[in-house]
């Protein structure tokens, strides 16, 4: 992963996550109405997302979901992005995308700001 302080590497990495045509969970809840798998890191509680469902579950076995009890929930973008970021009214902090492989972190109050500054700032 890019070091925290390399703004380079955080920024192509995090044009290559809002790039991803869809966000992968690991579901929690019901069938009719499922939420993302959130757990308390040491930046408070955070929703954790995925690049493929191979990582997701990956993640859900590291930690200790049975795997015949790991669904997944897939998110399109851009609607992914809104709909982790209304989770901060619940209380969730941050989003932790790729763990435990990349494991990059995001405050939800950043999402918004994120995607709106790389839609402006195309790379070229």
């Amino acid at each position: 992963m890019a070091a925290p302080d390399d703004r380079a590497a955080q920024e192509g990495l995090w044009r290559a996550v809002f790039a991803l045509e869809r966000w992968i969970f690991i579901a929690r809840g019901t069938e009719e109405q499922p939420t993302p798998f959130a757990a308390t890191t040491e930046q408070g509680p955070a929703i954790f997302a995925f690049s493929t469902p191979e990582r997701a579950l990956e993640a859900a076995a590291g930690f200790g979901i049975p795997s015949e009890e790991t669904r997944m929930l897939t998110v399109p973008m851009p609607d992914a992005a809104g709909w982790v970021a209304s989770y901060a009214e619940s209380g969730v902090e941050s989003m932790v995308f790729d763990a435990p492989v990349i494991g990059a972190m995001a405050p939800l109050a950043n999402l918004a700001a994120m995607a709106v500054w790389i839609q402006q700032h195309p790379e070229g």
